[in-house]
């Protein structure tokens, strides 16, 4: 008897955590998600770029990305201006269409070598990848960078030099 009473409380508890959890992992960073066969008509449409936000449910960076990055005002403005918005869950069953072909969610994940979370995809609007960048960015490195893919300098501009006429100094990574 002593076992139950000790128990429920207990689990009604990791119950409370486990759904806190969840919530967080959804939270509201005030992007207007697109489905991957939306955003690519519309970017037809448009002529904007898709950029496809690639996560996990259980991963703290990304929800650090939809917490600090994603509502920040400059990221919004391009995500507005510039980009359709699309995230896929690289871990799920759920059917995504991706130039005319239906995927399940890790299958696209496997076609677009998703092995880190996050990692954002830039797609032209013929849907091809323009690049990728993996990791965590604050807003004050990932709106620079939307605005470098969106002006179509990838290619062409190397970044580095980009963000230092922006006054942003990033670290070469060592070889």
């Amino acid at each position: 008897m002593i076992f139950l009473r000790l128990t429920i409380p207990l689990l009604l508890a990791l119950l409370s955590v486990s759904t806190t959890l969840a919530q967080e992992s959804l939270v509201d960073s005030g992007v207007e998600w697109q489905t991957l066969e939306e955003a690519q008509k519309k970017a037809k449409e448009t002529g904007k770029k898709v950029l496809v936000f690639g996560y996990a449910d259980w991963c703290t960076y990304c929800m650090k990305m939809r917490k600090e990055t994603y509502p920040e005002d400059n990221v919004q403005k391009s995500l507005t201006d510039d980009f359709i918005p699309v995230q896929i869950n690289g871990e799920s069953e759920e059917e995504i269409v991706f130039n005319g072909k239906t995927y399940k969610s890790y299958e696209l994940a496997r076609y677009l070598r998703l092995t880190s979370y996050p990692t954002h995809y830039f797609l032209n609007s013929d849907g091809k990848i323009i690049g990728a960048q993996p990791g965590f960015l604050p807003a004050e490195v990932f709106s620079p960078l939307m605005n470098y893919v969106s002006e179509d300098l990838f290619g062409k501009v190397p970044f580095l030099d980009y963000m230092e006429k922006k006054g942003i100094k990033l670290e070469k990574e060592q070889d």
